[in-house]
């Protein structure tokens, strides 16, 4: 069966639904793990050139299956189950294409506070108790064209599961920065569940400031990728949309595509500059940082801008509507084609019979909105509507 989308779209079991994993439960999101970058490129035709050379090694089912780099038996003895170089996969064959070593590996961001801390996330599928999340990086003589070794990473934080915060399917927690990083590194974490031995893996690829220094503190948070999945129809109406913590319209960002935006990394990079220009409440870019000052730099790209929200409006989140013109000459909305900015980062649309639903996409159903938990092709008269159906769909609001 393909997997071909465009935007996050659905594919899967015809008439029946598969299982879902006791095994597949999570992935770091921010900053993000090669799999989950690879899997938001797109499982199928990822743009990177080293998401391409994984899919090549690994297939894409890896990607599909972002929330399962993980050992079932570790127990704490990570070492035991996973050899050098096979840091990135947890030790699993499954997702060997994550072990490669190379540079163009997709980066994020990382710029420590005054206080030399960051936010970290966790994304998971499924909750668990936690033991830990434990944070390695690479020291600052490691080979980046070497694949990953125990020797290569020194610990740095370990974050007990009372201090994380859980905030609907994600786990938050301020993690102490090793002092002076500059220039490109790895960031190894390890969450081990208490509840079972069960432990899961990811390898962030990230960037510091070039300088090394802390800046001041910083004004924004991030909030994900904003995702250019593909070129849009000329005629196209973009609309970025912010909306506060009771989920009302605080603002709202509109973009006709013409021919000569129409491509993913131009419209990304306009729709970065316009919300740039006239929003309070939202930056999109790189963050970048040098002499203590920082800043969020729109970048011509398709994956590589992110959403920042403003400190000043905490609970705020935002959502990209697409209105594109219809053969009868009307629009019809929807959000293919870019992150939502929904909270499992997926795509809005009204749940209908028929369609084939992705893990992780969003829909209304009866003026709620909800999130779909693993893959199956919509069928009403099996009763898997989304208000009946906690298996298969869960509330967002």
């Amino acid at each position: 069966m393909s997997h071909k989308a465009i935007g996050i779209t659905c594919l899967v079991l015809a008439a029946t639904v598969a299982p879902l994993s006791a095994q597949a439960h999570g992935t770091m999101e921010l900053p993000a793990s090669r799999v989950l970058n690879c899997y938001n490129e797109g499982a199928e035709q990822p743009r990177s050139g080293a998401c391409k050379a994984a899919r090549a090694v690994g297939g894409a089912q890896q990607f599909y299956d972002w929330n399962g780099v993980r050992q079932g038996n570790a127990a704490g003895n990570h070492r035991a189950f996973i050899a050098d170089g096979e840091l990135c996969s947890g030790g699993s064959a499954s997702f060997r294409g994550l072990d490669l070593a190379r540079l163009d590996w997709p980066q994020t961001s990382i710029v420590p506070t005054t206080a030399g801390d960051h936010t970290f996330v966790w994304r998971a599928s499924a909750s668990h108790a936690t033991q830990y999340f434990k944070y390695y990086i690479t020291r600052d003589d490691w080979d980046p064209g070497m694949p990953l070794r125990w020797s290569d990473v020194e610990e740095f934080a370990t974050v007990s599961g009372a201090q994380a915060t859980k905030e609907g399917g994600r786990y938050h927690m301020k993690v102490q920065l090793p002092p002076g990083k500059k220039g490109s590194h790895i960031i190894y974490s390890i969450w081990q569940r208490s509840d079972s031995p069960e432990a899961f893996y990811a390898c962030a690829d990230v960037k510091f400031p070039g300088d090394g220094l802390a800046v001041r503190e910083i004004g924004w948070e991030d909030q994900g990728a904003l995702t250019a999945k593909g070129d849009l129809v000329v005629g196209t109406k973009l609309t970025f949309r912010a909306l506060d913590a009771m989920g009302r319209d605080a603002g709202k960002h509109v973009m006709t595509i013409t021919a000569a935006n129409a491509k993913a990394r131009t419209w990304a990079y306009q729709l970065a500059q316009k919300v740039n220009f006239e929003s309070k409440i939202f930056r999109i870019g790189e963050l970048q940082a040098r002499n203590g000052a920082s800043s969020i730099v729109p970048l011509g790209s398709a994956t590589a801008n992110r959403v920042y929200l403003s400190k000043s409006y905490a609970g705020y989140r935002f959502e990209i509507d697409k209105e594109a013109p219809s053969a009868s000459g009307r629009s019809g909305r929807g959000s293919g084609g870019m992150s939502t900015g929904l909270p499992d980062g997926s795509t809005l649309d009204t749940w209908r019979e028929g369609p084939a639903y992705e893990t992780g996409q969003a829909v209304t159903y009866q003026g709620r909105r909800y999130v779909c938990l693993q893959r199956h092709t919509a069928w009403r008269g099996a009763g898997w509507t989304p208000a009946v159906t906690p298996a298969l769909w869960r509330l967002i609001r």
